[in-house]
């Protein structure tokens, strides 16, 4: 299983390098879509190596901070590195904002065709994709935020994969209200995707 979702998520990744690259509008909000698809194929690849990681293990299961740890004190070697660290994680915490926003306002149904479902089929389609995104854009969020945080005290050990993101929330009290909410919303996200691939529009940003 873990090497079938290893799957999942680069195909996922693939599909946002594509729309990524597709031509279309040159103005700010085309710009915008383009480097959030860019931030969802690496985050997504991210999750995919973990899944690696772990199905490979022959041991005890690895902790995915390790990796994203190991690779952000690599990059953070000199002052521009740790700059670096710190625009991406900006760039992601905009991104995990801007996917919480589209949930909030119910705005899921950009890249659908749902012309030819019910009212209450798009009513449904619409919530699992607004709780789906409210939680992937929690999940991402938490993720730059623990990269900004690692740039800004020089602690590569602060930088987390969304695994151990989830891991130092859990044991607070209120974070395991967090934990849930993320893996309802990825949860959600996965049974919208299922549910409208057929009714998807290939189309630029």
């Amino acid at each position: 299983m873990l090497w079938a979702l290893a799957a999942g998520m680069l195909l996922y990744a693939a599909w946002r390098v594509v729309s990524a690259l597709m031509p279309g509008d040159n103005d700010a909000t085309g710009w915008a879509k383009r480097i959030g698809f860019a931030v969802s194929a690496v985050i997504y690849t991210t999750f995919a190596i973990t899944a690696i990681s772990l199905a490979r293990a022959t041991t005890a299961a690895p902790d995915g901070n390790t990796q994203v740890s190991s690779l952000t004190e690599r990059v953070m070697t000199n002052a521009s590195g740790r700059v670096l660290i710190g625009v991406l994680g900006m760039i992601v915490i905009g991104v995990g904002l801007y996917r919480m926003a589209k949930g909030f306002k119910q705005d899921v149904g950009e890249e659908l065709d749902m012309s030819d479902m019910s009212a209450a089929r798009v009513r449904v389609t619409r919530r699992l994709g607004s709780v789906g995104e409210i939680g992937r854009g929690i999940g991402i969020g938490l993720i730059g935020f623990f990269l900004l945080r690692a740039a800004v005290t020089f602690d590569a050990a602060q930088a987390t994969g969304l695994d151990g993101a989830l891991r130092r929330l859990v044991v607070q009290s209120w974070g395991a209200l967090v934990v849930v909410v993320v893996g309802v919303g990825f949860v959600a996200y996965g049974v919208f995707c299922l549910s409208t691939f057929t009714h998807r529009k290939f189309q630029a940003p």
